[in-house]
């Protein structure tokens, strides 16, 4: 399914980056990488942790865990000529009820504690449930981390999908409806 973009009449898809828009540099959305057999071991992986509710900027259940395995895993599905040589054991399990959402910002550098404290320079979202069109829930780029801020694109959630972009990106979880949004967040470099 494609959208018109009122400003210029081009057609976008919630599950492809337009490209050459300014401020989506590094924006990627990748499909069709992780097998069912993995999203199910994120699954089983998840529904074992612990959630909090705490936090000042979402409405969402995160769930935390440091697995230098779990990473080892997503890393090994990425394709190589990304670039990426890491990802951090430290990530966490996110999900947005129905009504959940997180307001505009930007994403901190992490320092990886198992390589003498190398920076990270990416956020990544493996989507481990898929929301239907028009249900809410899209990950938004943002011309800036005003409210009213101009959307770039929406990610719309889609099982096993990952959307890597640079911490730098504005973005925001746009409310979701009936579906609940759940997913892996993690930092790369």
């Amino acid at each position: 399914m494609t959208d018109t973009d009122e400003d210029d009449g081009s057609s976008t898809s919630s599950l492809d980056v337009p490209s050459g828009v300014p401020g989506l540099e590094g924006v990627r959305y990748l499909h069709n990488l992780f097998p069912e057999e993995f999203l199910a071991e994120l699954d089983e992986i998840r529904d074992g942790l612990t959630g909090s509710m705490a936090s000042s900027n979402m409405y969402a259940n995160r769930r935390f865990l440091r697995s230098n395995e779990l990473a080892r895993k997503v890393l090994s599905y990425l394709p190589k000529e990304l670039g990426y040589t890491h990802v951090l054991s430290d990530m966490r399990f996110i999900e947005y009820p129905p009504g959940g959402h997180i307001l505009p910002h930007v994403d901190g550098v992490r320092r990886d504690e198992e390589t003498s404290g190398a920076e990270s320079t990416t956020s990544f979202l493996l989507f481990t449930e898929e929301i239907p069109e028009g249900e809410g829930g899209e990950t938004e780029f943002l011309e800036s981390v005003d409210d009213d801020a101009k959307v770039l694109f929406g990610a719309r959630p889609n099982r096993g999908s990952i959307l890597l972009f640079p911490h730098g990106v504005a973005h925001r979880g746009n409310c979701v409806g009936c579906w609940p949004k759940v997913l892996l967040r993690g930092d790369l470099y």
